[in-house]
């Protein structure tokens, strides 16, 4: 949050935090200490595809996922929405993490936000999470957002991130946007 939102501040850490505390205080955020899996830094996708292009090599891509997890947790500072901040935005959080991996997938899926913002921010009008998308992907894959006019529209990209995924689940994803020709990033 600090380095997206005040790059240029001599303090961001310190500005940040100052302005997440006031949304903590009204409701808006909640502030938890979560012990998750220490995330991979993304800088970009590990593998993109759109139709007309050769399959990637799922072998190759399910390593690289898996080799770039250190074996290590941490303790992480984390805000996410309250449920006061979903009822006025139409989002479905629940003011709560179930558990580690969550935590570890929700800052993985932050952080290809986040990399979009910087890199393409004209496009973040098109952001729509795998909790909105949801009631309209029945019997397909749910992908962790896509961007698109609309929930109910044709993705223009699907956007995965990838966690320690194996050959056999890139697979099933792969299969899923070809077969309904959309193309897509895993990070």
């Amino acid at each position: 949050i600090a380095w997206a939102w005040w790059p240029t501040s001599k303090d961001s850490l310190r500005v940040a935090r100052d302005r997440l505390s006031k949304l903590v205080a009204h409701d808006l955020l909640v502030h938890a200490r979560v012990i998750t899996d220490k995330t991979p830094a993304l800088d970009s996708p590990v593998a993109s595809w759109k139709p007309g292009q050769q399959a990637p090599d799922f072998g190759q891509v399910a390593w690289v996922l898996h080799s770039r997890w250190p074996k290590e947790i941490t303790e992480q500072s984390v805000y996410y929405a309250s449920k006061s901040t979903a009822r006025l935005f139409g989002g479905k959080a629940q003011g709560k993490l179930a558990h580690r991996s969550q935590a570890s997938h929700d800052l993985g899926v932050s952080q290809m936000y986040l990399q979009l913002r910087q890199a393409q921010p004209e496009q973040l009008q098109y952001w729509i999470g795998e909790d909105m998308l949801a009631p309209h992907r029945r019997g397909q894959k749910l992908p962790d957002a896509i961007l698109a006019s609309a929930p109910s529209a044709t993705p223009k990209l699907v956007l995965e991130f990838g966690g320690a995924y194996d050959k056999q689940r890139l697979i099933n994803f792969h299969n899923d946007c070809f077969y309904r020709s959309l193309p897509y990033e895993i990070w």
